[in-house]
């Protein structure tokens, strides 16, 4: 039987849809993943210490011409009742002006030495009720992360089980308090990941996390054998990382750390948080050697896509 114009046009549309069809599924086809469909930017942050001066309501506005994300303010306890902090309520509120003023987020709240004379947090009546005055002070500057240095004088010594006892028995109390408010305070230390796990473990609260300074641990941490294992075994304990390295630029060679090695150790546990420079200005000139460094962490950190 001999093919009508009906099947004859049939066949020829057939035809026509199959070619694209075919050439596309010739072509390679680039693999799409969550991190190629919807990448996270990298937040960049920046210690108001190494902008120029702690607690210095004016280092938001430098944050904004450096080209800063963020800033991490100190909380300071000055015994002379004249200088500025961010205990006074109406400095907290001109601090947020500030921040929303310049479109710079207060990333974190880093607290200086608590209480005065100084002495170690474990042995410091004071320290529980200016560390849960510190969460009240991060909360109404718009941010959830405090960096709770434990270091120097402060610095918890493993081998002490009455010093673990005793820190460990004052941070669950300050966790209660910061579950209440939705607040982590993270500890920045010296210790390897192993010691801050045992720590965590015995406080048992999502409210305290770690404040990751690797640099810091590499050079201190004696029994941390390799310090790009130490991310995995944390995991999303990490709440913040500090990024430097010592007083040169990031990128020059030759520091404590092979950065790129750490900022795989970093996207490889889904780390989200922020990168916030600890860093100097080697040349003398803040802007530039600031922006030279956010240039750095933008091509050398990477974000997973969100969950």
């Amino acid at each position: 039987m001999g093919m009508t114009r009906r099947d004859f046009v049939k066949q020829a549309i057939a035809a026509s849809a199959a070619v694209p069809a075919i050439a596309h599924a010739q072509a390679p086809v680039p693999v799409q993943t969550k991190e190629t469909i919807n990448p996270l930017a990298v937040r960049i942050g920046m210690t108001d210490w190494n902008l120029g001066q702690r607690g210095d309501i004016t280092k938001i506005a430098l944050a904004r011409q450096i080209g800063l994300d963020g800033i991490q303010v100190s909380l300071q306890f000055p015994t002379d009742g004249k200088t500025p902090t961010l205990r006074d309520p109406k400095t907290q509120a001109a601090f947020r002006r500030a921040a929303l003023d310049n479109g710079i987020q207060i990333c974190s709240l880093a607290i200086g030495s608590p209480g005065r004379p100084r002495l170690p947090l474990h042995t410091n009546p004071a320290a529980a009720i200016l560390l849960t005055e510190a969460v009240e002070v991060a909360r109404n500057l718009g941010t959830h992360n405090i960096l709770l240095p434990i270091l120097g004088d402060s610095h918890i010594d493993m081998m002490s089980q009455a010093q673990i006892d005793a820190f460990v028995a004052m941070m669950k109390e300050v966790a209660r308090y910061a579950e209440k408010y939705d607040v982590v305070v993270a500890l920045e230390d010296w210790i390897s990941a192993a010691d801050n796990i045992k720590l965590l473990d015995a406080i048992g609260s999502d409210y305290v996390g770690i404040y990751y300074d690797a640099h810091n641990i590499v050079s201190r941490a004696k029994d941390v054998k390799d310090i790009y294992a130490e991310p995995k075994l944390l995991g999303t304990r990490i709440h913040q990382v500090h990024v430097k390295n010592a007083d040169m630029l990031l990128s020059t060679p030759g520091g404590r750390l092979d950065w790129p090695r750490m900022a795989q150790a970093f996207y490889e546990i889904g780390y989200r948080g922020w990168h916030v420079l600890e860093t100097g200005s080697p040349t003398k000139d803040i802007v530039a050697d600031t922006r030279a460094n956010i240039e750095y962490v933008k091509k050398t950190f990477r974000m997973p896509a969100a969950a």
